[in-house]
């Protein structure tokens, strides 16, 4: 079988913890060709730890995309870079996977996607809580429509900061011109994208309070988000990066029961069906599950996933557009937040 062949660009911890591991995991159906740093040593360091003898190491993008033997670029870089490396790659006839938000303005997003569709690759957003096998497994309890129609879902994400991710003293997450903004854009793209996904219905208005509550810094660390869907149902999520320690939660809530999903928790996914007014009082519960979830992790199963996606010439379903369309609730936040009002979303 023909291996998928990928080149990494942007070798911080993002490649060392996810993409590298999970690559190196899958290697009867993925090969790493090369990796490419700003800072070239980087590259070689971990090419050193995941023993990538035969990996080239450059620190020019630019020449790792035009590569005739590359099948797919991994874009790993601070989110300002996005547009112009996917838009390179997707000249060079490179498959791409972008790290999330998918960039920082919706003009970007939209030369992102035009340069796929044009020289026919696919585009996909690392959108990885959507690969969380417990939000898979809530995802088809919500299909099966067991908890009858979703009229409000909301989720939270949070952490204690970027700081305990990266071992840099000076974080670009704190630099709006490349990273877009504070906690909204690092994790509550997750968890806007996760609520989302489980409505499966599209955001037309939001209404947000953002602000900097704790760190002494530029750009947010926490915020709250209202949403409103185009079939009048309501939601909600929050993000933060102040919460110790880690959580990612949600709660659906439908008109026959409601489910809650707590990653790390005793019971993952819980769903809790309600007595109807015939036999007893709503109130209480008629039926308590916990339903089972697949194994593997999120960032494990969104890269294999991705490289399945390129063996089997399969549109990935966290599409260019797809990332597109949760950045544009994430602006929208911040416009809301800065005139006070309900903004809109087309």
């Amino acid at each position: 079988m023909t291996k998928i062949r990928v080149g990494v660009i942007g070798c911080g911890k993002i490649s060392e913890r996810a993409s590298l591991p999970n690559l190196v995991n899958y290697r009867d159906k993925a090969e790493i060709a090369c990796l490419c740093d700003i800072i070239e040593e980087r590259a070689k360091a971990l090419a050193d730890k995941f023993s990538l003898k035969g990996a080239e190491i450059t620190a020019d993008w630019k020449k790792l995309v035009k590569r005739s033997d590359l099948d797919a670029v991994f874009v790993n870089t601070p989110n300002y870079l996005h547009e112009e490396i996917a838009v390179g790659a997707a000249e060079n006839k490179k498959h791409v996977l972008v790290e999330k938000p998918i960039t920082i303005s919706l003009a970007a997003a939209e030369n992102m996607i035009k340069a796929a569709r044009k020289n026919k690759v696919f585009l996909m957003v690392e959108q990885s809580h959507r690969f969380n096998p417990v939000h898979q497994a809530a995802k088809k309890v919500l299909e099966s429509g067991v908890l009858g129609r979703i009229h409000n879902i909301r989720g939270r994400i949070g952490h204690a900061g970027p700081e305990y991710w990266s071992e840099e003293k000076k974080s670009w997450y704190y630099e709006k011109a490349k990273s877009g903004g504070g906690c909204m854009v690092d994790i509550g793209v997750h968890i806007a994208d996760l609520v989302r996904w489980f409505k499966g219905a599209q955001v037309t208005e939001v209404c947000a309070n953002i602000q900097t509550l704790e760190k002494k810094i530029p750009v947010d660390d926490n915020a709250t988000v209202m949403l409103g869907f185009a079939d009048g149902a309501k939601g909600e999520f929050e993000c933060s990066w102040t919460t110790r320690p880690y959580e990612v939660l949600t709660y659906c809530y439908g008109d026959k029961g409601k489910m809650i999903t707590s990653i790390g928790s005793e019971h993952p996914v819980t769903v809790i069906l309600a007595r109807d007014e015939k036999n007893g009082d709503p109130n209480h519960p008629r039926e308590i599950t916990y339903p089972e979830f697949g194994p593997g992790g999120d960032w494990e199963n969104s890269i294999h996933y991705f490289i399945d996606c390129l063996a089997q010439a399969k549109t990935p379903f966290v599409s260019g557009e797809e990332g597109r369309e949760t950045l544009k609730l994430i602006l929208a936040a911040y416009e809301s937040h800065k005139t006070g009002k309900w903004v809109a979303i087309k």
